[in-house]
């Protein structure tokens, strides 16, 4: 047996436990549920910290969370850098009433909401503007899909809406007072339903990216993000293929899957740091035999 071999190669998933008085037991930590590999990464000299990594799935109790942190970071950043040039605009769609099933929704929902994004882009660009636009969908209390975007998109017959003036839907000729100042657009009710949504929207200017951000967000932690059953194929989050990415990070990171790998680190690291009990619970036992300091 080489040294190499005392190294175990396996995952170990730790599930977080709570006790009665709902406090995590010592010794348990937050892991992904799908065994997600653990890295390492430089602190400082010879002082590593090793951390899970994130599987990126939604359904994960951990890494779903991290998936929505990192989503809403890239809201928040790609809303600053679209409107330090163009206005920006909060839009809400959602599907038909009660005659659509929850089969038909979730069977047609993505087709739906995909011609509508094509017709309001050829909009935009007809009337000389630019196409941006973040969105987050989420399940209604009936479970029917809708979604709110952040966008550039701004019907060309658009006419402002003051909080409690008549709001009028012109395809039912219903008229509601606005709950907020809004934009009122025969173009966009139109377009909504001759795609198969709902003509009930709602589309106001964002005064303030950092208030839009955080109303965009408060979608992005509901419960249903993470614990309802979504079919194949559809995204909780989406953009269009111009919205700003987050700038790439240099790391020093390097994954622990293999034996090899912890024997890196063991021979890179005097003192190895990480975040809670159970995390450190796993490098020790993937460290044991060597001299390496597990803090």
């Amino acid at each position: 047996m080489t040294f190499l071999d005392l190294f175990s190669t396996s995952q170990t998933s730790r599930r977080s436990k709570k006790s009665p008085q709902g406090k995590k037991d010592k010794g348990v930590y937050d892991a992904c549920e799908n065994d997600a590999p653990f890295f390492a990464y430089q602190i400082k000299g010879k002082t590593y910290g090793v951390t899970q990594g994130c599987c990126n799935s939604w359904n994960c109790p951990r890494c779903g969370q991290q998936r929505a942190r990192e989503e809403y970071g890239r809201i928040v950043s790609g809303s600053r850098e679209v409107n330090a040039k163009y206005p920006l605009y909060f839009l809400t769609i959602t599907c038909r009433g009660k005659e659509v099933s929850l089969e038909d929704a979730e069977d047609n929902y993505l087709t739906w909401t995909n011609r509508l994004l094509t017709r309001i882009r050829a909009a935009t660009k007809r009337s000389g503007g630019q196409w941006f636009y973040a969105s987050v969908t989420e399940r209604q209390k009936r479970q029917h899909p809708h979604s709110h975007f952040i966008t550039t998109y701004r019907p060309t017959d658009a006419v402002t809406i003051a909080k409690g003036e008549g709001k009028t839907y012109f395809t039912q000729g219903m008229v509601f007072p606005a709950k907020h100042t809004t934009l009122q657009s025969e173009a966009l009710e139109r377009a909504c339903t001759d795609c198969g949504l709902g003509f009930q929207y709602d589309i106001s200017r964002i005064d303030s990216v950092e208030a839009g951000s955080r109303y965009m967000a408060k979608y992005l932690f509901k419960a249903s993000i993470f614990e309802t059953i979504w079919p194949k194929g559809w995204r909780r989050v989406r953009y269009s293929n111009n919205w700003p990415k987050l700038p790439n990070q240099k790391t020093s990171a390097f994954i622990l899957r293999a034996a090899a790998d912890w024997y890196r680190l063991s021979e890179l690291a005097l003192i190895v740091k990480t975040k809670d009990d159970g995390a450190k619970i796993y490098v020790e036992q993937h460290l044991f035999r060597s001299d390496t300091i597990v803090q």
